[in-house]
């Protein structure tokens, strides 16, 4: 078996290099290896600091990472995995520091130096950066552009069939393959097309890039002369030991969009976000940190998502966690969103006795952390007549008063609108997107009465005719549409139809919601229910109300596409441990059934077109 070790700069012997220093090496990427190596916890609450983390130059020297021969892997080409050599008694570092993403980074770097890759003899490495599991790097020059198609085959499932996007500067390709089956024998078909001489590889103009399931690749299996080869690959198991396939119900596959439904925050099986395809089958497993997952953004060629409870993530195509941001005193909960190179993102302040009720502004960029909103400022009125519930917070990592338990943001034209589940209100709010900003509430959906005395009485739109009002709702919305004037848009949102509240006496809340609304937390239906709202008039009303399987807690609804109200749509009962994909109107055209010990949080779905899968 060949062994590659890849250091940063030498430095200086210490003292005692005279003596022999014992070693053991630890390798990532394969079945059963050791949990350790995947500590993903951000910095200690004690250590934790606020901003951008930067590599310590001497311990990225001193990390030495190790490349070895694949021996779970067979077929025309080496398939290289990851590990490091670590002195007995030292424990693998947390995947998810700038330190060891920097030394995992320049170890591929050096890889790829180390000699020259060829279509013929490519560079594939399993996980480089250990942030998704099964994902494979494949790497090689060629004195053309052109594409990769990959065939996934293994048994029981469907053939998974893609072009592989391309993110060589220039010629040849470097890209990562998604697909693999976690802990199945996997028959990978790699076929490289180049825009030069689509007859060298008997290419008929058709690739793999087509979207859907078992789509094929062009050329002969084996032929690794021509650009086409083979491998047999037994892919790592998921971390948690997650099952890799769901009882799918499937009305109609032609109609289903092409990419992978993300799923999230299931309860007390990982805290990492997995991949399925259009049949139920996993593709892949994007690692988390010392909290779940609750919000996976893919954008302008990176997926921003939480890799800590006290941080944020920026992960390339590859895998590399590129910029790693901690948010000090601040946990983050439940979601983000993104306006340019800026994310806003949801937290409780560890240092206070109340949580989840601030948001934090994020630059991408300088990796600079402030305070934007504490809803306890904006709102005090209402929150001196909320007393502490019993129990903890959910989704909050920190103890204290749960008084508004804001669960989603989303920011449009400058307009921050939050999801309050404790209160069962949407509020909107002026001047809440920089720091140093007063943030004032623009308006409220929601029952009125709840908050009778308290100053905010007048900020509530009024409904038109009658509406099912929104009880614990989830992932609120703005849906934009040109046909619509001034002033007019869409609210859409997951309406648990959930109605409790912990934090304030019985007799101020129980007769007080939604007539549709029910107080039991195992009986009852939900909705995808969206609002039309008219700021011009100060009020709104109902559009459109789907039903949807029962849900008194988490849950979502995103709409794929550009977002309107045309799109398809992703729909996810957490409690009922079920997601679909339904059209437009709500129609279902396939639903999936998962395990949890009680829910899954949220479904996102996406293409990742120009990011991991190309021409879908």
């Amino acid at each position: 078996m060949l062994t590659d070790r890849f250091r940063g700069t030498p430095r200086p012997a210490s003292p005692s290099a005279g003596s022999p220093v014992r070693r053991r090496t630890l390798l990532t990427g394969t079945a059963g290896a050791s949990l350790a190596l995947m500590a993903l916890a951000a910095c200690d609450e004690e250590d934790a600091e606020l901003g951008p983390q930067e590599p310590d130059t001497e311990a990225v020297a001193d990390l030495e990472v190790v490349y070895r021969e694949d021996p779970a892997s067979r077929g025309d080409w080496t398939v290289w995995i990851v590990g490091y050599d670590l002195p007995d008694g030292e424990e693998a570092p947390p995947l998810y520091e700038a330190t060891t993403q920097q030394a995992r980074h320049e170890a591929l770097q050096a890889k790829k130096a180390e000699k020259q890759w060829t279509r013929e003899d490519p560079l594939l490495v399993l996980d480089p950066y250990g942030s998704t599991r099964t994902g494979l790097y494949v790497f090689f020059e060629d004195g053309s552009a052109g594409e990769l198609d990959a065939l996934v085959r293994a048994a029981s499932t469907a053939d998974f069939g893609r072009t592989i996007a391309n993110h060589a500067t220039g010629t040849g390709f470097e890209g990562l393959v998604v697909g693999l089956v976690p802990g199945a024998h996997n028959t990978l078909t790699l076929t490289w097309r180049p825009e030069d001489s689509a007859e060298e590889t008997g290419d008929s103009g058709e690739g793999a890039g087509d979207g859907g399931e078992g789509a094929s690749v062009s050329g002969e299996n084996g032929a690794s002369g021509e650009g086409v080869g083979e491998l047999r690959i037994k892919a790592p198991t998921t971390e948690s030991g997650y099952g890799t396939s769901l009882a799918a119900e499937i009305t109609d596959a032609d109609a289903l969009t092409p990419g992978l439904f993300a799923l999230n925050g299931v309860t007390a099986l990982s805290n990492n976000t997995y991949l399925f395809d259009n049949t139920g089958t996993m593709r892949g497993e994007v690692l988390s940190g010392d909290t779940a997952t609750h919000r996976f953004a893919p954008e302008g060629g990176r997926i921003v998502t939480t890799t800590g409870s006290r941080q944020i993530g920026v992960l390339d195509p590859f895998g590399h966690a590129t910029d790693l941001i901690d948010l000090g005193d601040h946990s983050v909960h439940h979601d983000l969103t993104l306006v340019g190179d800026v994310a806003y993102v949801l937290t409780s302040d560890s240092t206070s006795d109340r949580v989840e009720d601030r948001v934090v502004r994020v630059d991408l960029g300088t990796g600079e952390v402030a305070q934007v909103v504490d809803l306890q400022e904006v709102l005090p009125e209402y929150e001196s007549r909320a007393h502490a519930q019993e129990g903890e917070a959910g989704g909050s990592a920190v103890p204290g008063k749960d008084w508004i338990h804001v669960n989603s943001i989303d920011i449009v034209d400058g307009v921050m609108i939050l999801s309050a589940r404790e209160t069962s209100t949407i509020i909107a709010l002026d001047d809440a997107l920089d720091p140093g900003s007063e943030p004032s509430v623009r308006w409220m959906i929601g029952v009125q009465e709840l908050w009778e005395g308290t100053g905010y009485e007048d900020r509530f739109l009024a409904p038109e005719g009658t509406v099912i009002g929104n009880a614990g709702q989830h992932t609120v919305r703005r849906l934009d549409d040109d046909s619509l004037p001034e002033g007019q848009f869409y609210l859409e949102m997951f309406n648990n139809n959930y109605w409790d509240l912990g934090t304030r006496d019985e007799a101020d809340w129980q007769d007080a919601g939604p007539e549709n609304a029910t107080t039991d937390e195992h009986d009852g239906v939900s909705h995808a229910l969206r609002y039309l709202v008219d700021e011009a008039s100060g009020s709104f009303r109902e559009d459109s109300v789907v039903e949807l399987p029962y849900s008194s807690v988490v849950s979502s609804v995103f709409r794929l596409g550009d977002g309107g109200i045309d799109q398809p749509m992703i729909t996810n009962s957490g409690r009922a441990n079920e997601f679909s994909e339904r059209t437009a109107d709500g129609s279902i055209l396939a639903s999936y059934r998962y395990d949890s010990a009680s829910h899954g949080y949220r479904v996102y779905k996406d293409p990742f077109d120009g990011f991991w899968f190309s021409g879908q």
